[in-house]
C-alpha cells in the first residue's frame, strides 16, 4: 500500500513540487527497507547451489527492489532540482 501512495505522491508531483520530493524519498525508505532484509531471509540462499548468489524462496522475489532502489535516488535528485531545493548542473 505504501509503495502506491509514493507512486500517487510522484504522479502528483508534476503539479506540486514538493509532493513529488515526498514520493521520492518515501519510495527511497521502502525499497531500502525491504532490500535491507534480504541478507536475514531464512533458508533464502540455496546451500546445494554453493550458497550465495544462488537465491531461493522469497529473495528472487524482493531482488526487484534492488533495481527500484536505483531507480528512486536521481528521481529524489530530479525532484529536489525541480523544486529549486537543489542546483542544477
Amino acid at each position: 500500500m505504501s509503495e502506491w501512495s509514493f507512486a500517487l505522491l510522484l504522479f502528483l508531483g508534476f503539479w506540486h513540487k514538493r509532493l513529488g520530493i515526498l514520493g521520492a524519498l518515501g519510495s527511497c525508505a521502502a525499497f531500502i527497507g525491504t532490500v535491507s532484509i534480504i541478507p536475514f531471509m531464512p533458508y533464502g540462499w540455496a546451500a546445494s547451489a554453493g550458497g550465495f548468489p544462488a537465491m531461493t524462496g522469497n529473495v528472487a522475489f524482493l531482488m526487484k527492489d534492488v533495481a527500484r532502489v536505483a531507480a528512486s535516488a536521481p528521481q529524489t535528485e530530479l525532484a529536489l532540482e525541480r523544486a529549486g531545493l537543489r542546483a542544477t548542473r
